[in-house]
């Protein structure tokens, strides 16, 4: 069913990127270092980025844990992401790890992110931040601290943000919407840092901004730093563990990259630019197809993305990246002015979340979308679903096939959400055991309810399938009839072709 897909991205391709509007020029930052953390399991971090802080109480911050270079401590879970594993191994003792760049990696403005799934827990303390390279000659706070992300056990769903140099200290806080915590996901964390400012976000939005003329003459930000990942135990910020903090703990981090500002323009997302690849229409869900428009996005056109080597569409072709909330998609169909890219399973609905393209190492302006738990829509050609029944594909005026009432006929969709069991980024879907939609899925044509077969991923493909007996009796309107799919309480409005 590929060529479904092209099929009706093409007809899609003109009028969504006419539509859409060129997005205001901003910084461009090219990529200077990163670690993706795609070591096999059980892996230790990268002696070449990475070395360790070990022993006790290392910061003078009254911590219980021992710092320690153990494999069980700190290493790659085989699923992209570096794995800091807090034990608890006996009473009043835990074991944990901080690694670090010092010596081996440092930077001097520009932007630092990371993407971590935290752990949580009374007494619990995990921190990405950045000490001055000359802390070994001017010590501590002379050196400057830039704390991109610190969280406790006690609060959380508050990250702590926070800058401290000789007699000035300041924190600023995000708290997540709606009860959300920073352990049930991953988040973003990052600055922007000048020579005129540091600049704190969390999933893409700015929350506090410190300039030399907040800090006088204490500023101390305009050297080079390292970077620092860890998970303390106790201490005087988070408290000590207690009865109800469980062992082990785990914080996941997915990458660390570094940009600095790029001497190229970069590709351009437009506004309103990204897009259901089905319809056109805003709304997308997690694993939905998504079309990005734009100029400049790639520099050839590459509609074999598919590695067969792999069973997978890549997330990374042609020199092409496409990030979503840093998190990177699997990619469909690459051309200088279009992008097709699958929507990361694990993206949060219900938050704004930055979507950016990354070509040859330079960033793209980053357009925020919200997703929705799930958004039905259907592939088609001439605003009418196309249909595959037992006499043949149905194309609304394309040919002269019509669907028969009675007949098993399947809609092929978009947006459908999670599905039972659950799909692999860029893997296609299997044929057994089937994976259905997580929540129940129902179809109404010309107002008659429809029998629905089966609805979920469809087998060896990366969109959907709903299949369903035609129903008799529907209110057409000349070739085509209006329906509805419903699932989760969210409504697609459709047209499909009439008998």
């Amino acid at each position: 069913m590929r060529n479904v897909i092209a099929l009706a991205s093409a007809a899609l391709f003109a009028a969504a990127s006419a539509a859409a509007q060129t997005a205001p020029a901003q910084t461009s930052w090219k990529l200077l270092w990163s670690d993706e953390f795609n070591g096999p399991a059980g892996s230790p971090p990268d002696s070449g980025n990475w070395t360790y802080d070990l022993g006790t109480d290392c910061c003078g911050n009254d911590e219980l844990e021992t710092y320690t270079n153990a494999a069980e401590n700190a290493q790659m879970d085989g699923l992209g992401h570096l794995d800091i594993h807090v034990e608890n191994p006996s009473p009043g003792v835990y074991t944990s790890a901080r690694i670090k760049t010092e010596g081996l990696f440092s930077v001097e403005y520009g932007r630092v992110e990371a993407r971590i799934k935290l752990p949580t827990g009374q007494g619990i303390w995990p921190a990405f931040w950045m000490l001055g390279t000359d802390i070994t000659t001017v010590s501590w706070p002379a050196c400057g601290e830039i704390d991109i992300m610190e969280n406790i056990g006690s609060t959380p769903s508050t990250n702590y943000g926070s800058v401290h140099a000789p007699n000035y200290n300041v924190t600023a806080t995000y708290p997540l919407p709606n009860g959300q915590v920073y352990a049930d996901d991953f988040h973003t964390f990052a600055i922007e840092w000048s020579p005129q400012a540091v600049t704190f976000y969390v999933d893409g939005s700015s929350y506090q901004t410190i300039t030399p003329t907040n800090a006088g003459s204490a500023w101390v930000f305009n050297t080079p730093f390292f970077i620092i990942l860890n998970v303390a135990v106790g201490g005087t910020f988070p408290g000590s563990p207690n009865s109800t903090t469980q062992f082990p703990q785990d914080m996941l981090v997915d990458y660390v990259r570094v940009y600095q500002t790029a001497n190229t323009t970069g590709p351009v997302v437009n506004a309103g630019g990204i897009v259901d690849a089905a319809t056109g229409a805003p709304a997308l869900t997690p694993g939905s197809l998504a079309s990005i428009y734009g100029p400049s996005l790639a520099a050839s056109t590459n509609s074999a993305t598919f590695d067969s080597s792999t069973g997978a569409f890549p997330e990374n072709a042609s020199g092409v990246q496409v990030f979503v909330n840093g998190a990177a998609s699997p990619l469909i169909y690459l051309s200088p002015e279009q992008i097709n890219f699958a929507v990361p399973w694990d993206s949060l609905p219900g938050t704004p979340l930055n979507v950016e393209v990354m070509l040859n190492g330079v960033l793209s302006n980053a357009v925020p979308i919200t997703l929705a738990s799930a958004a039905p829509s259907v592939f088609g050609v001439n605003g009418a679903a196309i249909l595959t029944c037992p006499n043949g594909i149905v194309e609304a005026g394309v040919n002269s096939i019509t669907p028969q009432p009675g007949a098993v006929c399947t809609l092929w969709g978009n947006g459908f959400g999670p599905t039972k069991p659950a799909l692999t980024d860029g893997t296609p879907a299997p044929a057994s055991p089937l994976p259905w939609t997580a929540n129940t899925c129902t179809l109404t044509i010309g107002g008659v309810n429809a029998l629905v077969d089966y609805c979920g991923a469809a087998p060896g493909e990366i969109i959907y399938q709903l299949n369903f007996v035609y129903p008799s009796g529907v209110a057409a309107n000349g070739a085509t009839a209006g329906g509805t799919i419903v699932i989760n309480g969210n409504t697609g409005n459709i047209v499909v072709p009439a008998p």
